[in-house]
């Protein structure tokens, strides 16, 4: 028996097929981030990410690294100790900044997760929004900054996860979902001491948004989730990353600690100086941040709107606290990525509207293709005004450098072991010491803890009795040693030379240098940004 189809059915039948030849929303989803992230190495400049010589900072980090296991709570200081145990994984150690590198995926691909999470209305118009916010963080010039080997891009990549997990958790509520969330902020808190910043956040804001709709019991629920990831954050915190503040740290940062008193000018003066790192207007900026937070609102995303909100509230109390520094480039690095993806949400619903709009006048747009095409435009020409910035190699006349740029202490190293004698004598600056360390690979070291620096501990290294450390970087520490270190050349005759190893000389340090000079005899011997030098008497 034939069975007659009706017209209806048979344009039902046209419109399963056409359902079942379209991508599912997963395949879109992955092809939108392999996408995004293949463009990470045409953005960046990764070759010399990961092969340039690591710098003061990233020199102590590295050498953690050579020291056994039992030391990492010592030796990872004022890095997370997730973070320094990551490092171990790397099987080279000359290319331990492909972690910070994969961090930065990480914070594309949850941008793309938190843009992607809202209520879209279509599948295809959520990639778009998802890929918007995505290529907002990708493309926002404080990324290309951050090459360094320090956690800066983790708490990037933490905070843009917790805040898309948070609108996941309100897309469905559910205890699994919040339970998801609390496991995220106990791995995040290993990996980066900013999600003691960001978890209250998130916890507060769902707590504040059950007690608006008088939601009790959901309100217990995630006030016991909050507590749970209160207590793991304080146990990391107070047994392992406390080591890491002490009091020349403390110092370190003073500038970033404004009396409330101060407080408008500082923040003027941050502002200013993040402005190049942001790369965009300030009325734009503000303008994207507030469609982004009000589509969160707009799409019950409520909790994750206040927890945005409450970001830079507590950054600011935590820098008149003298406990964060206070829109610092590097260790404020979160709040701008962060920014980066609510405007990039800002970007997806303005065109999401604009595509709307044009829908209602040309009833033939297809409304997804003109999202996808405005995103493209706008945040094209956001590309196209940042141009000079990306494949940032450390340096951009008249735009900015990095420490990357101006140091290289593993040239230094190489070449004084190179062409030394065995009699002859090393001197160098405090600054050098832990690169110097690190690059001497052949040489046993040992952990000297604790001790009074920003790092809490020292090195040393009982087999090279040829060392002399500068303990000081005024022209009197410097004159004592480099007199330390002739005098330990005559000791050991044979025509012993002196090497002068310098790194990272910077403030008064190069004024002290120069005074220093007119008493000794200093003979440049090598090339490069941070040569190395023959001392003799004047």
């Amino acid at each position: 028996m034939v069975t007659q189809l009706e017209p209806a059915d048979v344009q039902r039948t046209g419109a399963a097929a056409a359902a079942a030849r379209r991508p599912r929303p997963i395949v879109l989803d992955g092809i939108a981030i392999a996408l995004l992230l293949e463009l990470i190495p045409v953005v960046h400049d990764v070759k010399t990410m990961l092969t340039a010589p690591y710098w003061l900072d990233e020199a102590w980090v590295a050498l953690s690294v050579r020291f056994p296991l039992r030391d990492l709570p010592v030796t990872t200081s004022s890095s997370p100790i997730g973070w320094s145990f990551l490092l171990r994984l790397v099987p080279d150690i000359d290319h331990l900044r492909v972690v910070p590198l994969a961090f930065h995926g990480l914070a594309i691909v949850a941008a793309y997760a938190f843009g992607r999470s809202l209520r879209w209305a279509t599948p295809g118009r959520g990639t778009v929004a998802g890929a918007a916010c995505a290529a907002a963080v990708l493309l926002l010039p404080a990324e290309q900054v951050r090459h360094d080997l320090k956690q800066y891009t983790a708490d990037a990549a933490v905070t843009v996860a917790l805040l898309a997990l948070t609108a996941w958790t309100e897309q469905t509520w559910s205890s699994r979902r919040l339970g998801v969330l609390t496991v995220a902020v106990a791995v995040g808190i290993l990996v980066s001491h900013v999600t003691a910043i960001v978890a209250p956040c998130v916890f507060g804001a769902l707590v504040l948004t059950a007690a608006i709709r008088r939601q009790w019991s959901r309100l217990i629920e995630v006030a016991l989730a909050g507590l749970t990831a209160g207590l793991i954050i304080a146990a990391v915190y107070f047994g392992i990353s406390g080591r890491g503040r002490n009091e020349a740290m403390q110092h370190y940062w003073d500038a970033n600690f404004p009396q409330v008193t101060s407080l408008p000018s500082y923040l003027g003066r941050q502002f200013d100086d993040l402005s190049p790192l942001v790369g965009a207007p300030a009325l734009v900026v503000v303008g994207l941040l507030v469609a982004g937070v009000l589509t969160l609102i707009a799409r019950d995303r409520g909790a994750t709107a206040i927890a945005v909100l409450l970001l830079p509230v507590a950054a600011i109390a935590l820098g008149v606290a003298r406990i964060y520094p206070l829109l610092e480039p590097r260790t404020s690095h979160f709040l701008l990525v962060t920014a980066a993806a609510v405007a990039g949400i800002g970007v997806a619903v303005l065109a999401d509207r604009a595509a709307a709009f044009a829908r209602r006048r040309i009833t033939r747009t297809r409304p997804t293709l003109v999202t996808a095409v405005l995103c493209t435009i706008l945040l094209g020409a956001y590309a196209a005004g940042n141009s000079r910035w990306y494949r940032f190699d450390g340096s951009e006349p008249g735009l900015y450098y990095t420490a990357i740029d101006v140091t290289d202490i593993r040239s230094a190293t190489e070449y004084v072991a190179t062409h030394r004698a065995t009699n002859d004598v090393i001197v160098m600056n405090n600054t050098a010491w832990y690169g110097f360390a690190f690059y001497s690979r052949q040489d046993a070291i040992e952990l000297v803890a604790p001790y009074g620096n920003t790092v809490g501990w020292w090195v040393d290294m009982p087999d090279r009795p040829d060392v002399v450390v500068i303990a000081g970087r005024d022209a009197a520490a410097i004159r004592t040693g480099l007199q330390q270190a002739l005098e330990l050349a005559e000791k050991r005759g044979g025509n012993a030379r002196v090497w002068l190893i310098r790194s990272h000389v910077i403030g008064d340090e190069v004024n002290a240098w120069r005074q220093v000079r007119a008493d000794y005899r200093i003979k440049q011997v090598s090339d490069g940004v941070e040569p190395v030098a023959l001392v003799s008497k004047g």
